[in-house]
């Protein structure tokens, strides 16, 4: 199965994308497949960004931790 565009797009700065995943997280949501492009470009965007965000939120264990 493929699929051509995203489901759903999470797009700001890296509070507004902290908030919207923090808002599917309250809703029930458990886990996320992200995407972005270009892919190595976003995936530094979002480490760089929104993974201290969320830590920091305390929404993110830091790793080696558990919740």
């Amino acid at each position: 199965m493929s699929r051509g565009a995203a489901g759903t797009a999470l797009v700001g700065s890296h509070a507004e994308v902290a908030d919207r995943i923090e808002e599917y997280a309250a809703l029930g949501v458990e886990e996320f497949v992200l995407s972005g492009y270009p892919h190595l470009e976003e995936a530094y965007w979002f480490a760089a960004g929104v993974l201290p965000e969320l830590r920091r939120r305390g929404a993110l264990p830091y790793p080696g931790t558990t919740g």
